[in-house]
């Protein structure tokens, strides 16, 4: 759980974002800050000069209590880097799939269950309780085995109709469906295929 106490993560992304550093170069100063004892000039966030052995008090038992602040809550579906599929139009079951592995949240009885599967490896039950909770599972899940180059939700493909094939693997009803897109018709045939795996681990946690 990350507590962002500034607007780091808004500004810059979030932590499972690839950044490439190597190729950039700082320009300009680091901040500096000046002793009150000695005058020296020390980085900022010094809390004791390097040269008087200043100890510096920090903002907090400087001045009155933290209390002018907002408090602004993220919306993990559209800060996730997949695209989250509401599998039967309820906001009960969500999944969301790239090339190798898989991930869901669903809700029973209750609370919310995050269930992440790869393919060729066993489904695992990765997180019970709260919805936020158990979605930034599913998402780290995915994030952990999949790269910017897979079913990122920026990513063309997903937009594009179902295959024939995925609509004969689905239940008719779905074939009727002609707005269903080929990303939607995936996270369905996931649940479709891991169907007896999740419900098993859900029902006995």
């Amino acid at each position: 759980i990350v507590l962002d106490f500034g607007t780091s993560s808004l500004l810059h992304g979030s932590l499972e974002q690839d950044v490439d550093l190597d190729s950039r170069t700082g320009d300009g100063e680091a901040p500096q800050k000046e002793c009150p004892e000695c005058h020296a000039m020390v980085p900022i966030s010094s809390r004791e000069c390097s040269i008087c052995s200043h100890v510096f008090e920090s903002e907090a038992t400087e001045g009155s209590p933290l209390s002018d602040f907002i408090m602004s809550e993220v919306d993990l579906l559209k800060r996730s880097s997949f695209r989250w599929v509401d599998l039967f139009g309820d906001d009960l079951a969500l999944m969301a799939c790239g090339f190798k592995a898989w991930a869901g949240i669903f809700y029973l009885g209750g609370r919310w269950y995050a269930v992440g599967g790869v393919d060729g490896k066993i489904v695992r039950l990765l997180s019970v309780g709260e919805r936020t909770v158990c979605l930034a599972s599913a998402d780290d899940w995915l994030n952990d085995y999949e790269s910017d180059e897979t079913a990122h939700k920026t990513k063309g493909w997903l937009n594009q109709s179902a295959t024939a094939k995925q609509l004969a693997l689905l239940p008719a009803d779905y074939r009727m469906d002609f707005s269903l897109t080929r990303y939607q018709a995936s996270a369905l045939l996931k649940f479709q295929f891991n169907r007896g795996s999740i419900q098993q681990l859900v029902m006995r946690s």
